[in-house]
């Protein structure tokens, strides 16, 4: 297969055929994408198509066995893996069986891990506050966790057998086993990151039954059984630079939301929503800025964070509303928003967690 073409900025680039995609039919899915992201369009013709997101390049180029052939392009192959997953992920909701069947110009071994993923150990575990506790984890190399992608996937060891880490598909992505020596990989986020120790700090939310809590706590007594993790990542959305604001989040958002508050410009205003079983009790600590508002919620009085939102909203029409907490809670809120025409490029609205009780849409 022939190489990519590169770009200065973007030299590591990789494409792989469409078959039975037509480039017009690709090329609108991915310019009506661009736009809702305000993405740049770099270059846009009948052959060739390129966008510019956060971690690379994407793009449509003639196909060497069909029509049509995806483009991605990053600053090492760490970021190229990343941007190929994010075509493949997209490629599965609207052509499944073309998005497995996808085979990359670049040489890819299946047996290798991931380049995204890395090994690290768990240095520290401790308690802060009533509901959470603070790990530290130390690797080799954690420059690739900057402002733009604050999460990624913290994979624990297997309890049941010798643990299957992932590797690489044929069709390029993240491949994970289903057996009894897979890991559990939710998605965490970096609350804090020291590039010279090569650290980076996340905060667990305690719950009964929870098997990131079980391995913390196991951690946290001194256990060394389990204490050499995966990371997956950078993963997710990244800071928010807004002059003004309205946050809400229970309390799998806190971590991210306290990220996102102490990099607010120190002039920023606005309102934050915090939900906890017992409001402010749980004791979480958060730094904001002195025009941002805070008000606890508390589930056993009856709050629901969804209904603090909807009664504020729309005072923030042009201002960004920043939501994580149930999945159906932030569905609705969506769907509220989008019939209200509020700009999509303002709206990170995150569901992080399911209510078993709520059936899903």
């Amino acid at each position: 297969m022939s190489q990519p073409d590169t770009h200065p900025d973007y030299p590591f680039a990789s494409q792989a055929d469409l078959p039975g995609v037509a480039f017009t039919a690709m090329r609108q899915v991915i310019l009506a994408q661009a736009k809702s992201g305000s993405l740049p369009v770099l270059e846009d013709d009948d052959q060739r198509l390129t966008v510019e997101t956060a971690h690379g390049l994407i793009g449509l180029r003639p196909g060497l066995e069909s029509e049509t052939a995806g483009m991605v392009a990053g600053q090492d192959a760490r970021w190229l893996f990343v941007m190929k997953n994010a075509v493949i992920g997209q490629m599965r909701h609207i052509m499944p069986a073309v998005a497995e069947a996808m085979r990359w110009s670049d040489s890819c071994n299946v047996t290798e891990l991931p380049p995204n993923f890395q090994f690290m150990r768990t240095t520290m575990v401790e308690q802060l506050g009533p509901v959470f506790l603070r790990a530290t984890l130390q690797g080799e190399d954690v420059s690739a966790y900057g402002t733009k992608s604050i999460h990624f996937r913290l994979v624990q060891p297997s309890l049941e057998a010798e643990t299957e880490w992932p590797t690489v598909a044929p069709n390029g992505s993240i491949k994970w086993t289903d057996g009894p020596g897979a890991p559990h990989k939710p998605v965490y986020t970096v609350r804090s990151v020291d590039y010279d120790a090569g650290e980076i700090i996340t905060d667990i939310f305690l719950h009964d039954g929870g098997k990131t809590t079980e391995w913390a706590a196991e951690i946290k007594e001194g256990s060394k059984a389990r204490n050499v993790i995966g990371l997956v990542g950078p993963m997710g959305g990244g800071l928010m630079d807004a002059k003004r604001t309205l946050m809400a989040c229970d309390e799998t958002g806190f971590p991210a939301a306290a990220r996102i508050l102490e990099n607010l410009p120190e002039d920023a205003t606005g309102e934050l929503y915090l939900e906890a079983e017992n409001g402010a009790e749980c004791d979480y600590p958060f730094e904001a800025p002195k025009g941002m508002s805070g008000t606890w919620l508390s589930r056993a009085r009856g709050d629901r964070l969804l209904d603090a939102v909807l009664g504020r909203y729309k005072d923030f029409s042009d201002a960004p509303i920043w939501f994580a907490g149930e999945k159906d809670q932030a569905r609705q809120l969506r769907e509220i928003t989008k019939a209200a025409g509020y700009d999509s490029q303002n709206l990170r609205i995150s569901g992080f967690w399911r209510d078993e009780n709520v059936a899903p849409k």
